[in-house]
């Protein structure tokens, strides 16, 4: 009888052994998994992160680009105006230049 007891115990110790190494293996593994699916997660962010500074620094470009065409646009418009206003004083300025000169 003691020895079936102390079989009965020994069995239990060896039992209780073997769900502890269980168990610390199944935490290392929940710890490991964690800690890949947070490698994941971080990856992911950094990935959505250059994806939208990408997209952000595209939109800057081309509204810069719009801007720029916007104001050779205008630069150019002013120019043809005056342009036209100069050839119209030219004449002018010629004409008044010829009657000087003639009345000298």
């Amino acid at each position: 009888m003691y020895l079936e007891k102390v079989k009965q115990i020994t069995d239990v110790e060896n039992e209780m052994e073997q769900a502890k190494a269980a168990a610390r293996a199944q935490v290392q593994q929940q710890l490991a998994d964690a800690e890949r699916a947070g490698k994941e997660l971080l990856q992911r962010a950094r990935e959505e992160s250059r994806a939208q500074r990408e997209a952000v620094l595209a939109e800057a470009s081309r509204e810069a680009a719009q801007q720029r065409e916007n104001a050779l646009r205008a630069a150019q418009a002013e120019c043809d105006a005056l342009r036209r206003a100069a050839a119209e004083r030219l004449e002018s300025a010629a004409q008044e230049i010829v009657r000087r000169v003639v009345e000298g």
